[in-house]
């Protein structure tokens, strides 16, 4: 057992670990998946949830790869109930690395995506004579759509978003870092409230639980660069977080 979860294994020297948190998620889609459809549907359930697993480990994987091949370490690759992070040992010195460290976890995702739509016409036919490949082309579908998903929604522009590391390295380079992680972060809590209203509309309890851990995040970001801004000597300041969800 690692410090805060389980050791799997190790990527770019750093420790792959799943916190207990991520359990819960295994918990909630199986047990909805039981709930509609009966304990006949749990092994599809587990199974999606090992898709889910996948995708998101590739995710970081993605993000500490890039930061490793930039000379930036990361001491640990956790996957928890939100999905994951990157605990980087530095954080980039460069506005450019940040934004490529940012985006390499996304572009994994939709490059996963990609090879999923590659390798599907050869398989599909399959499962016309093989009706036990129909199980796994389900999975391959299922783990195409979530990292399709996983993504597009990390690339939306808002803090703690991929694309919110992105907007505000980007910013950066026109105004103080202080000024662009605001503006990264009022986009967040945007993105985390239309989440909200979305998954509480459509009965969809993980989606609103997601909305409030991204405005909750984002608003202490927007928080903590007005502080910064209100302070004497706040001109030029530069902030530092953690590159991850």
């Amino acid at each position: 057992m690692a410090t805060n979860g389980l050791r799997i294994g190790s990527f770019a020297g750093a420790a792959v670990i799943i916190e207990p948190a991520f359990l819960l998620l295994a918990a909630y889609v199986v047990g909805s998946a039981v709930m509609s459809g009966g304990l006949s549907a749990a092994p599809d359930a587990l199974v999606f949830v090992a898709t889910i697993f996948v995708a998101v480990l590739i995710h970081e994987l993605g993000h500490a790869g890039v930061a490793a091949l930039l000379q930036i370490p990361s001491k640990r690759i956790v996957l928890t109930f939100f999905g994951g992070y990157v605990q980087f040992a530095l954080q980039p010195k460069q506005r450019w690395r940040e934004i490529l460290v940012s985006a390499a976890g996304p572009f994994a995702n939709l490059a996963s995506y990609a090879l999923v739509l590659a390798i599907l016409p050869s398989i599909a036919p399959q499962t016309l004579v093989d009706p036990s490949a129909f199980g796994f082309t389900s999975a391959l579908q299922n783990f195409g759509r979530i990292s399709a998903l996983l993504g597009i929604f990390n690339l939306l522009p808002g803090f703690p978003l991929d694309g919110g590391h992105i907007l505000r390295a980007a910013l950066s380079y026109l105004m103080t870092r202080a000024w662009a992680a605001l503006i990264a972060g009022v986009t967040g809590a945007l993105i985390g409230l239309g989440l909200i209203l979305f998954g509480l509309s459509n009965q969809l309890l993980w989606t609103a639980f997601m909305g409030v851990f991204l405005a909750l995040a984002a608003w202490a970001e927007v928080a903590r660069n007005r502080k910064q801004l209100g302070a004497p000597d706040a001109q030029g300041a530069s902030t530092t977080s953690n590159a991850n969800k």
